[in-house]
């Protein structure tokens, strides 16, 4: 099997340190005074029961959809005295998912009760990327559903990732696995009449296009636009000029979501390793020059370059972890268009910069950041070094 000396490197650098959604979460904000969320998410998963994991799913595929409700608790960026809290999953409450109104029935009188106790008709849902377990996939819902202040029902949709660097491409072939759940969970969504907003990470981002676009191509599509807002992060997808899986998958599943935000970045080394291990092929969330023009006019697709966002160590996470790519995507949710974001408005600035004509819009904040050594060392270094068997 081709392995890369410079994974091994990066294995012993980041040797005990969260790289994903599966380490240590918390909220981006600081309110005065310090308050921890509370707060309910629906999960759908495909991943094994077993008690002794946190949550209650194992990293292993179950070949079987499980339904509930995750109680999670997700402290401010920092507390009272200035320590530092993380946020875990207090306790799961299972339900059964199948009823007569659909496979999944269950899950979705969940989010139906959820929206109805706000007082609102929507939901987000949320899909994890690689190296996630069942309690980081909740718990990053729940972050990202306070932090970009969503304001109704959450869900996550866990397929079994591995907690695992080196099991990448396990991972992969895990996610393929999910996708006839996610097919579903997707429709029964779509015939709820909610609005659904959806979040897509890394491999969760090419899970979710690769989904949609099947769903579009199917014996029975799902209702046109059922999608308000299709949010694909860091997304773990081939874009090579010759052979463009994204333009491919993005013109199937465009016409189910109204309006896609595509947040890319050139720092990002996950995704180096991934152009690696697929060949050389690039991966979309690392292709800031790359667009997409959809045939219908009342479709958008906008590609939006975070390399100045912060994120962990090796620049993967900026989606969840930056509060630049927060205050976008908070506007992005609740349907602000581009040009809005751009100019800013009453209360807030401008959240995006175009710098040329046409936009090529970026995050506004610093003009330009040094990566971290990790990133720098995996951009620069690892593609001199050679695969060896």
């Amino acid at each position: 099997m081709r392995r890369i000396w410079g994974l091994l490197l990066l294995a012993a650098t980041v040797a005990g340190c969260a790289i994903d959604d599966s380490g240590p979460i918390r909220s981006v904000w600081r309110p005065e005074p310090p308050k921890t969320t509370y707060s309910d998410v629906v999960y759908v998963t495909d991943r094994e029961a077993d008690a002794s994991f946190p949550g209650g799913f194992a990293t292993r595929w179950g070949g079987q959809p499980s339904c509930g409700t995750a109680e999670t608790v997700i402290p401010p960026a920092t507390g009272a005295d200035g320590k530092l809290e993380y946020g875990y999953v207090a306790k799961a409450h299972p339900t059964v998912c199948a009823t007569a109104k659909g496979k999944l029935g269950g899950a979705i009188a969940l989010i139906e009760a959820q929206a109805a106790a706000r007082h609102c008709r929507s939901v987000f849902v949320f899909v994890h990327g690689f190296h996630t377990g069942f309690d980081g996939a909740v718990l990053r819902a729940a972050q990202i559903a306070k932090d970009a202040q969503t304001a109704c029902a959450v869900a996550a949709f866990s397929w079994s990732a591995e907690i695992n660097i080196d099991r990448y491409v396990s991972d992969i072939e895990h996610s393929d696995y999910a996708q006839p759940l996610l097919e579903e969970f997707l429709r029964e969504l779509s015939e709820s009449g909610l609005r659904v907003t959806l979040l897509g990470h890394s491999l969760g981002g090419r899970l979710s296009l690769m989904t949609l676009s099947a769903m579009n191509q199917s014996r029975q599509p799902p209702r046109p636009g059922f999608i308000s807002e299709l949010v694909l992060a860091a997304p773990d997808i081939g874009a090579e000029a010759k052979n463009n899986d994204f333009l491919k998958l993005m013109a199937g599943a465009v016409p189910l979501a109204k309006r896609t935000t595509v947040y890319v970045s050139s720092y990002d080394s996950v995704l180096e390793i991934s152009r690696r291990e697929h060949g050389g092929v690039p991966r979309l969330g690392s292709s800031k020059d790359i667009s997409f023009t959809p045939s219908a006019e009342d479709r958008e697709v906008d590609i939006i370059d975070a390399s100045n966002a912060a994120a962990d160590r090796l620049d993967h996470s900026y989606y969840a972890m930056s509060p630049e790519t927060l205050k976008d995507m908070t506007l992005v949710l609740n349907g602000v268009s581009l040009k809005t974001r751009a100019l800013g408005s009453e209360g807030w600035k401008p959240t995006i910069q175009c710098g040329t004509s046409p936009c090529k819009p970026r995050l506004s904040g610093e003009d330009e950041r040094m990566p971290r050594f990790v990133t720098r060392f995996i951009l620069h270094v690892l593609p001199v070094i050679p695969l060896v068997r």
